[in-house]
């Protein structure tokens, strides 16, 4: 049922929905609100009900960023591109990387090989665990540019980290910065 007006009209006028009109639409918009499946009818008691929405009832871009509370989100229930990482990889040859699942790729480079990726969100990271005594290049759909950071160069002695970061998801002109360098257990930084 939708919303009712209640006409209340202006104070002392004599116009207006009468008292008991006024009381009986609001009883029926509680109906509704309080999602009581019993038919309405002015005898039903409806005291004692408790108020619940159901997830079928809330629209797929009702709830936004500002109704989510502090902390109500972790670790359990971010999408895989976040929590996830995938098996090893070995090829030679080009390579599909897709981070739509994953947060995490590991490559070993079995020749000299492209590396393209898919799957990026404007202002996601992707982490590519690499290694092989190869040069990889990197690649995307479209027109795609990638900048590095820093003068880090890939090391095809041990394995290195190389991050991405897509700063625009343009299908044409995907752009990303990108850094790299190689990594050591080491606990001083």
């Amino acid at each position: 049922m939708a919303s009712q007006n209640l006409n209340v009209s202006t104070a002392n006028s004599g116009q207006g929905d009468k008292l008991r009109d006024a009381f009986v639409a609001v009883r029926k918009m509680f109906h509704d609100v309080y999602g009581i499946s019993a038919s309405y009818t002015d005898a039903l008691n409806i005291s004692g009900e408790t108020f619940h929405v159901s997830t079928t009832q809330i629209e797929n871009d009702a709830v936004t960023q500002d109704k989510i509370a502090d902390n109500a989100v972790d670790h359990d229930q971010l999408s895989g591109r976040y929590t996830e990482k995938a098996a090893q990889i070995t090829s030679a040859g080009n390579v599909n990387l897709s981070f739509t699942n994953v947060g995490i790729q590991d490559v070993v480079l079995g020749g000299n090989h492209t590396i393209i990726i898919s799957g990026f969100k404007t202002n996601s990271v992707m982490d590519i665990l690499i290694s092989g005594a190869y040069s990889p290049t990197l690649s995307a759909n479209g027109s795609p540019t990638f900048n590095r950071v820093g003068t880090s160069e890939y090391d095809n002695t041990t394995t290195n980290i190389l991050q991405i970061l897509c700063v625009d998801d343009d299908a044409t002109n995907p752009v990303f910065l990108y850094a790299i360098a190689p990594y050591q257990n080491d606990d001083t930084p």
